[in-house]
């Protein structure tokens, strides 16, 4: 069995994910916000709950100070706010959630994986084709990384996406000693719209997967000894993503860009904060 440190667990696919996980057998660490929410997962799955706020450095070197085995890490915390807000740290929140925390948090687990099976599954979506709402493509726009001078939630959702897709490719590249995988979990029943009209949101949520259909494939690429290294998975298909996921000049840019947010990946210390 895995030792499986999940990120985002207390709540929808994530905590569907963890009961899986933890019936399955697996050793697990799961990270969120909440904390009453996280102190009653741990009591169902006997899992260890960690309390952190990952959009932040904060909570990520608190993660990484208390781990001590991943074998695999699932990065699955999401967000989509109705209006632009910001992190403690003066970050996007969809940036800081979608792209800034995985790339953070594996930095800094990076050694950890190394020992163990080395297996990162991001939790991605569709989106980063297109908007929801609007038309595509979806490009990275590196003149308003942060959306500051114009927000829409449902282009800044997708780019953030796309961000995060671009990052598992360029993880794949630098680092092919991990198993690295993206998944679009389907169109899935969460609370992640609860900002939006309750009309919307209805609409949206009648042909949505339930919570535990939407964990399934989650669960299977983080487990599965049988999955295409580098890929992205559409629910349990292993798919072509968009022709931007794609632009490795884009992908090495967005590299060094969060890296001068975040400093340099899997250094040792303290990683940098906003300046």
């Amino acid at each position: 069995m895995s030792a499986v440190v999940l990120a985002g667990a207390t709540s929808g696919l994530g905590r569907q994910a963890a009961l899986q996980l933890a019936k399955d057998g697996h050793e697990l660490t799961f990270i969120g916000r909440n904390r009453e929410r996280g102190e009653r997962l741990a009591r169902e799955t006997g899992g260890r709950f960690i309390r952190a706020d990952l959009s932040t450095l904060e909570g990520v070197e608190h993660v990484a100070a208390t781990v001590s085995q991943v074998d695999v890490l699932i990065n699955n915390a999401g967000v989509m706010t109705r209006r632009r807000e910001v992190t403690a740290e003066g970050f996007e929140l969809n940036l800081a959630v979608h792209h800034l925390a995985p790339f953070s948090l594996t930095s800094r687990l990076l050694p950890l994986l190394r020992r163990g099976e080395g297996r990162v599954v991001n939790v991605n979506s569709e989106g980063h084709r297109a908007p929801m709402r609007g038309s595509g493509p979806v490009l990275i726009n590196f003149d308003d990384l942060q959306s500051e001078r114009s927000f829409d939630p449902f282009l800044t959702y997708s780019r953030t996406k796309l961000a995060n897709l671009l990052f598992t490719y360029e993880l794949h590249r630098r680092h092919p000693e991990l198993t690295v995988a993206a998944v679009h979990p389907g169109v899935v029943r969460t609370d992640l719209g609860r900002q939006f009209p309750r009309a919307l949101v209805a609409l949206f949520h009648i042909t949505a997967l339930s919570a535990r259909q939407g964990a399934a494939p989650v669960v299977e690429l983080a487990t599965s000894p049988d999955i295409a290294n580098g890929a992205y998975y559409s629910r349990f298909t292993n798919t072509r993503s968009s022709p931007a996921s794609y632009d490795v000049g884009t992908a090495r840019r967005l590299w060094e860009v969060t890296e001068e947010l975040r400093g340099p990946f899997a250094v040792t210390g303290q990683l940098r904060g906003p300046s």
